[in-house]
């Protein structure tokens, strides 16, 4: 369902809920005629998207299934990370972040949640609608493989796997495991 949508693609996975910052894509989409946006999650209720539902080039693709989830990010040439400022979004977790980061894609994200600031390196961080604009310009020439490369490290390092390692690390280190 993504064959027809011509590249660029900027998308997002996840919840479209109302934390979610929707106006710098609708200021992106109208000064980029020739960009893509990609929504791929189900539309919670107080999610405002009458605006971007009206642009040519916003693709709402609703759920699907997590173990398709590969197949379209792959599709993606920038991953979007976009919580709306406020005092929930600095303190989430998104797992799309993560898996964002695995895929070794450019990520364009807003300032929130406050734990991605430790990938600024590797990410674009936009304040406001024209900086994001300015940033998914910037991602999309993001494609060195030294950068992707480290993108992919960042994620890895962020399984689960790693995780409980780490967890497992420090029990050991306060000789509790």
């Amino acid at each position: 369902d993504m064959k027809e949508i011509p590249h660029p693609i900027f998308g997002f996975v996840g919840a479209l809920q109302p934390c979610i910052e929707y106006g710098f894509t609708a200021d992106a989409a109208k000064a980029h005629p020739e960009w893509s946006f990609v929504w791929i999650g189900g539309e919670k209720p107080g999610a405002d998207l009458a605006e971007l539902k009206t642009l040519p080039n916003v693709h709402f693709l609703g759920i699907r299934p997590n173990e398709q989830l590969p197949e379209y990010l792959a599709q993606f040439d920038v991953c979007l990370n976009l919580f709306a400022k406020s005092d929930l979004s600095k303190d989430v977790s998104p797992l799309k972040f993560f898996e964002y980061l695995a895929t070794g894609k450019p990520i364009v994200s807003t300032r929130q949640p406050d734990q991605i600031l430790q990938y600024a390196g590797s990410i674009h961080i936009a304040d406001s609608a024209d900086e994001f604009i300015r940033c998914c310009a910037e991602a999309l020439c993001d494609t060195q493989p030294a950068r992707v490369q480290a993108r992919i490290d960042e994620g890895r390092a962020c399984s689960w796997d790693a995780r409980v390692g780490e967890m497992c690390d420090i029990l050991r280190r306060e000789n509790i495991l």
